[in-house]
């Protein structure tokens, strides 16, 4: 796995990690508004390195690598972890490992539910349907996928999906459908901010955000009104640094 490395060294770490099948370079306009200030790690997934041909195994295999990486380096205290989508799976893969002291973490529309068989079955079946059809450059294919990433990362994220293996998406949607809470994180002190939109597509994100409230105190739940998922945090970087600003600084 490639963690690369930004920002002042000098200053407290934040991670960022990339949701399922985006670039890394998503992170782009957030590191240059924090690279003064803070020293930035960006995790790039395994699977999702076009330069380096590796399988996505599981959030937990993943988790390790990185804290394994970071203990080694860094030590343990994290300032803030922030994640999108499915990548936040691995930011709460990292947080309940308490391997890592994380202060702060942002989730955006991160799935924290078993979704059960036929949810799994579906979303697989539609990711390798729509992975193999822009692989192919299907125009249908490719004008609907404008619409989940910005232009200026597009030939990045068309690079990740060409690169990208069908033994990583069927990990990657099985990690997702199998993460479960666990019962009691009472005990936990990290603050997180969850965010999330409104729209059809971020029910589990909303049904995510419930039961997180259900179990953990150090919360904080923003709803982006008439947005889909991570819509502000991908189109609209600009809101979401000042959301993110109100909740580290």
């Amino acid at each position: 796995m490639k963690i690369l490395d930004f920002g002042n060294r000098s200053k407290p770490v934040i991670i960022l990690i990339h949701g399922f099948q985006m670039p890394w370079q998503i992170w782009d306009v957030y590191m240059e508004h924090y690279r003064d200030d803070f020293h930035i790690l960006v995790p790039v997934m395994p699977g999702h390195d076009p330069d380096h041909r590796e399988d996505f195994v599981s959030f937990s295999r993943t988790a390790e690598e990185f804290e394994d990486f970071f203990l080694s380096k860094y030590g343990g205290e994290v300032f803030a972890v922030a994640a999108m989508s499915m990548g936040g799976v691995l930011a709460a893969r990292l947080w309940l490992n308490k391997r890592l002291q994380i202060q702060n973490m942002l989730l955006d529309g991160t799935p924290l539910l078993p979704l059960g068989h036929f949810m799994e079955s579906v979303m697989l079946s539609f990711y390798l349907r729509v992975t193999h059809k822009a692989q192919q450059r299907d125009r249908k294919t490719l004008e609907q996928a404008r619409q989940l990433c910005p232009e200026k990362n597009f030939a990045d994220f068309l690079a990740v999906l060409d690169a990208m293996t069908d033994t990583t998406i069927r990990n990657c949607i099985r990690g997702v459908a199998d993460f479960r809470l666990p019962a009691d994180i009472s005990s936990l002190k990290t603050r997180i901010c969850y965010f999330h939109g409104t729209k059809l597509n971020e029910t589990l994100a909303r049904k995510s955000a419930r039961r997180l409230a259900k179990q953990y105190n150090h919360l904080t739940i923003r709803r982006f009104k008439g947005k889909s998922h991570c819509e502000n945090m991908l189109f609209h970087p600009q809101v979401m640094l000042k959301e993110f600003d109100a909740c580290l600084l």
